[in-house]
């Protein structure tokens, strides 16, 4: 009976010293058990929890105060010569956790910009995976462009039906707390669900609270980001700021060299109101020609892709003039 106990008394510790070791792996070397939260909004539909600053897979994940994934900054500039530009997109410009804080196209171009100019450079990176025009256009009535010289949205195809929907957040892919333990953040959030895509022979993916879905493409569904995508463009043009319009291509289109429908529409929409648009297939064609993968999946962008879009944002993108 005594060995028994101590058998057991054994393995118990045994047990106990594996999960203990293997949640201080996933919290220390992966970053798991504190993931960027965040938080529903009766209007914008979700966005980032002001205030965050964790490391997720080696890299830093930062939030400003205002759900950005930016620098802190004040709401107006202070000094005339600061450079503003608020860039408006998707989980394709804020780099999911895959991408460090510094390899961020917004975050290239703030340094680069301050360099080259000798001023103070401030660029919002205001995006949350899965957003689209709706909730774009909800952000900007409720935060305003922030004395912004210049405004920059980013969509892909899939963008032109994509509407807010106001559902319950996933905790798996929008998580509004942080997990009792890093080792269930594991299993739940990524052990399981790929494990299924194994088995089933399904591809899902999951990327720093997005999740890539087929969206319920239907006139009215259309007609309505339509309607939300003008009027946000139309506001991002009062007091005389510049706004381009920048379609990034999926791998799919990249490889077929042919543009979904929504490409079309939201391209037409910009010409209908004297918006500069520039297609990313153009910057993207010479470094895949050469070997060079620049997506992480069929839609988002790694380093190498955050490092294109900053060398097209400041090239092509129409600064005042006065800078």
């Amino acid at each position: 009976m005594l060995a028994k106990h101590r058998k057991l008394s054994l393995i118990v510790g045994l047990s106990s010293a594996a999960l203990l070791t293997g949640e201080l792996a996933a919290r220390l070397v992966l970053g798991l058990g504190t993931p960027p939260l965040s938080i529903e909004h009766p209007s914008i539909e979700y966005m980032f929890k002001p205030n965050q600053d964790v490391s997720r897979f080696g890299n830093r994940i930062l939030i400003n105060e205002y759900g950005m994934r930016s620098e802190s900054f004040p709401p107006q500039r202070r000094d005339s010569s600061e450079i503003r530009i608020m860039v408006f997109g998707d989980s394709v410009i804020n780099g999911g956790s895959l991408t460090d804080h510094s390899d961020l196209a917004t975050t290239l171009i703030a340094k680069e910009l301050a360099q080259t100019k000798n001023t103070k450079a401030i660029v919002g990176n205001i995006s949350a995976g899965s957003w689209g025009p709706g909730n774009w256009l909800a952000y900007a009535k409720e935060y305003g462009f922030f004395d912004a010289d210049a405004v920059v949205l980013v969509l892909s195809s899939h963008d032109y039906a994509d509407n807010p929907t106001f559902k319950s957040l996933n905790p798996n892919t929008h998580p509004t707390r942080a997990p009792v333990l890093a080792l269930s953040e594991a299993f739940n959030r990524y052990l399981i669900p790929y494990s299924g895509n194994l088995l089933t022979g399904m591809t899902r993916e999951v990327f720093n609270g997005s999740t890539s879905e087929i969206w319920s493409v239907d006139a009215a569904a259309i007609q309505q980001v339509l309607v939300n995508l003008e009027e946000f463009l139309l506001l991002a043009q009062e007091e005389g700021r510049k706004v381009v319009m920048i379609l990034h291509p999926t791998r799919e289109e990249m490889q077929n060299q042919k543009m979904q429908e929504g490409h079309y529409k939201l391209s037409d929409l910009a010409a209908q109101l004297n918006i500069p648009t520039l297609r990313l297939k153009d910057a993207y064609q010479q470094p895949l020609a050469n070997g060079t993968d620049i997506y992480r999946d069929d839609i988002h962008i790694n380093d190498m892709g955050q490092r294109i879009l900053a060398d097209v944002l400041l090239e092509v993108t129409p600064w005042p003039t006065n800078w």
